[in-house]
Formats: structure tokens, C-alpha cells, sequence
């Protein structure tokens, strides 16, 4: 009995002394690695339920052309299109006038939650019916237009999709999707049951510990931990403060849908009400996929067959391997900052969102069959353009709440009839690049 006391006493003072340590080092991370300010204005909204999440602008002039929304990945936040600074998404879409919105979802450090609420209540349902018909809603309002063009990486582009099924595209001007799955039957990928299990016991540890590691992360190449990234893509210019302030926590209820999902082939929303992957016809927004050869959650054979099951022509997919003519086989998360991603991904996005006005207005353009990169010479101006990255003043703006909660109320009860019926309209084009 003595024996048993005495390791627990030992044990006890290790983890007190662990934790300590922990703590003492991540203080000098954090004065270390400063957090950057991107955007010239944050702004904080209200969601129906009561939490505030922000919205980081970045725009060139008073104004400002039409908006884009950019939502992050599963384990990011803004920085996602942020990095590298001065060669980023939004460094080059905000060089040709956009006006660009990098959404911070209620799971990221920025949110603050109702009394009573924290990270263990967040599922993949808040985001889709709380967050983004909030922050759709405060961008239409305070931009004036009609639409948002919307540009989500990995999560960010799963979101877009089961958000077009849930209530339709009448506020989406264009949609382009960076390596998101686009369903789950014959993805063999799976992350570390050990990173789910503690992500479920203590995701804000979690957290903590994949901060730990971005110091050394390219020299360690973390594969390990289920980060599926092809370093050898990865830009220079994302460094160990841009990972140490971009990597998020995953809220429990997330992790278990996801890993859920993964087991089963199955992806369901609305409290397993609504199954995404089996409504794709209903995905009628001009569509952009961009994917990498590299990434196991978005294998060439399911994301071709997702992109031939979309109605309409208005849509291209744009595959990126040395054998197409790239740089590189590129992974999952270098696809928002990969060595040449500021031309051979961001030069596309930017094509289909000028191609895409917000008023309904479509340029004519040629039918792209080849397989070699595009969009090159309109990145390579735009990066000519964009200024190098210079410490701007925050404007914050008051937390108030979102302009249209009705309207996402709305939306939210036209849901059973979005999804009733495919919706039939033919679009002009079809655009395919392997």
C-alpha cells in the first residue's frame, strides 16, 4: 500500500512539474511569436445563439469591389489565407480590389461563448446553420451587394458544399473549394485515434501541444500527428510564428463526427436529417475544385466522380500533379501556401471569381481542356501588386448583433424544402482541367 501511495505522490509531482514546464514555455512561444494583424478592420458579429465570433476585413480603398468570404480549415483560423504575409490568397485578391472577409468560426480563439458555453458544445451543425448564414448575412449588409463569392480550404470548402444543399446558392455569387472532401465512401484516410481520443478528452491541450511542435515542424515534418502536408511544397515564407498562431483547437463533438464520418462513408448534417454526399445535384453554385494528387482526402477517382455527379456546366476542377504540368504533387494543407501557390492556385481562384460577378453578369470565356497550370500571368500581376505586408491599425467594430437574423432564420426553415428537390437549372460551360 505504501508502495502504491508513493507512486502516486511521484507521479503527482511529475505532472504538476510537466504542466508547469508546459505553461513556462508556452509564455515564451507566445512573446516569441507575437499574433500578426492581417486585416484593417475586425469585425465582431452575434450569432441567433448568442456567440460572437469575428470577421477579419481586408480591403485596398474606400471602395472596395465585391466581397469574397474565406472560411478556414479544421485545425486554422483567418492565417489560413493570410500566409505567407506579403504572398498570401488575400494579399493578391485584395491587390485586384476585392474585398476580402476571413471568417474566424466560433471554435477559434477569437469567439467568445455564452454563459454556460464553451468549446465542448460546438458541432459541425453550428457552423453550417449558426455561423456562416451569420456572417453571409453582416457582409451582404455592410458591403451592399446581393452575393459573396466564397473560397473555403478543406472544412471551409466541405461547409460550402453542404451549405448549398441546406438553402440553395441565392447568396452565393461563385464557389471555389481547396482540397475538401466531398464525401467519405472510398476515402481511406485516418488520422491518429490517439490525437482524436485526447482532442475529445482535452481539446484546449490538445491545441497546446500541436502549438508546441510548430517551432520545429518544418525541420520535423509532423506527418506523424495526421497532418497531411507535402513539405517539400510548403512556401518558405510560412514560418513558426505564422503555424504557432494559426493552429486552432477541434471541438470534441467535431472530432466524432468527422471520425465518425471516416468510419462509415457517411456524411450527414441537420442532426443526421440531411446527407450531403447523396444530394451533390443540389450543388448549383459556379463551382471551382482544386485538389492535390497527394491528398488522401481528396483521391482523383471520388473527387471526379463528385465533379461529374454536379448539374450544370458552370464548374472546372483543377487536379495538381508534376504529371498535369505542376510544380509538385501537391498535399492538403499546401494547397493554401504551397512553393508556387501564389500562381498555380491562386491565379485560378482569382480567373474564376472575375469571371463570376456578383450581378449575375458572365464574361465569355474559352472551354479549358488542358492539363498544364493556368491563371499564371494574372497571378504574376497581382503579386507585382500586392505591397509587402505592412503593420496596419485594427478597426474594431462594436459587437452587435448579426443584421439578418431573421433571414438566417429563414433560411434555416426553407431547409426540408432546399432539399425536397434538386434544383434544375442548366449553366453555360463546362469547364474541366485535369
Amino acid at each position: 500500500m505504501a508502495t502504491l501511495l508513493t507512486f502516486i505522490f511521484w507521479v503527482l509531482v511529475l505532472a504538476v512539474l510537466g504542466s508547469l514546464l508546459l505553461n513556462g514555455y508556452m509564455i515564451l512561444l507566445v512573446l516569441r511569436y507575437p499574433k500578426p494583424q492581417m486585416g484593417n478592420e475586425v469585425h465582431t458579429i452575434r450569432t441567433d445563439d448568442d456567440w460572437n465570433i469575428q470577421l477579419f476585413r481586408r480591403k485596398t480603398s474606400e471602395a472596395p469591389g465585391e466581397p469574397v468570404l474565406l472560411v478556414h480549415a479544421l485545425t486554422a483560423n483567418h492565417l489560413n489565407f493570410e500566409t505567407p504575409a506579403g504572398l498570401s490568397l488575400v494579399d493578391v485578391l485584395s491587390a485586384e480590389g476585392y474585398d476580402c472577409w476571413s471568417l474566424d468560426l466560433r471554435c477559434c480563439e477569437s469567439a467568445a461563448a455564452p454563459e454556460g458555453r464553451g468549446i465542448g458544445d460546438i458541432s459541425f451543425d453550428d457552423y453550417l446553420f449558426k455561423d456562416l448564414p451569420a456572417a453571409i448575412a453582416y457582409i451582404r449588409e455592410a458591403t451592399g451587394h446581393g452575393k459573396v463569392h466564397w473560397v473555403g480550404h478543406s472544412m471551409g470548402g466541405m461547409l460550402l458544399y453542404a451549405y448549398n444543399v441546406a438553402f440553395g446558392s441565392e447568396y452565393l455569387a461563385s464557389g471555389i473549394s481547396l482540397g475538401a472532401p466531398a464525401g467519405f465512401k472510398n476515402v481511406f484516410y485516418k488520422p491518429p485515434s490517439l490525437l482524436f481520443r485526447l482532442t475529445a478528452i482535452a481539446p484546449n491541450l490538445t491545441r497546446t501541444i500541436l502549438k508546441s511542435f510548430t517551432p520545429f515542424a518544418r525541420s520535423l515534418r509532423p506527418a506523424f500527428i495526421g497532418f497531411p502536408v507535402n513539405w517539400d511544397n510548403v512556401h518558405p515564407g510560412v514560418d513558426a510564428r505564422a503555424l504557432f498562431n494559426m493552429v486552432e483547437a477541434v471541438p470534441p463533438l467535431v472530432a466524432a463526427e468527422i471520425d465518425g464520418w471516416l468510419s462509415t462513408g457517411d456524411w450527414k448534417v441537420n442532426r443526421g436529417q440531411l446527407d450531403v454526399s447523396a444530394n451533390v445535384s443540389k450543388i448549383d453554385v459556379p463551382l471551382l475544385v482544386v485538389c492535390g494528387k497527394q491528398d488522401p482526402l481528396t483521391p482523383e477517382p471520388k473527387i471526379r466522380q463528385f465533379f461529374d455527379a454536379l448539374p450544370g456546366r458552370d464548374k472546372k476542377l483543377v487536379f495538381l500533379s508534376k504529371k498535369n504540368g505542376f510544380v509538385a504533387d501537391y498535399g492538403h494543407a499546401d494547397l493554401a501556401f504551397g512553393v508556387e501557390s501564389t500562381k498555380e492556385v491562386y491565379g485560378p481562384v482569382l480567373e474564376w471569381i472575375q469571371e463570376h460577378y456578383v450581378k449575375g453578369i458572365r464574361r465569355s470565356r474559352k472551354s479549358v481542356t488542358a492539363a498544364a497550370p493556368t491563371g499564371a500571368a494574372t497571378a504574376r500581376k497581382a503579386e507585382k501588386k500586392a505591397p509587402a505586408r505592412k503593420a496596419a491599425a485594427t478597426k474594431k467594430t462594436v459587437s452587435r448583433q448579426a443584421p439578418s437574423k431573421t433571414e438566417a432564420d429563414a433560411q434555416r426553415k426553407s431547409v426540408a424544402k432546399k432539399t425536397a428537390a434538386p434544383k434544375k437549372k442548366a449553366r453555360s460551360r463546362k469547364k474541366s482541367a485535369s
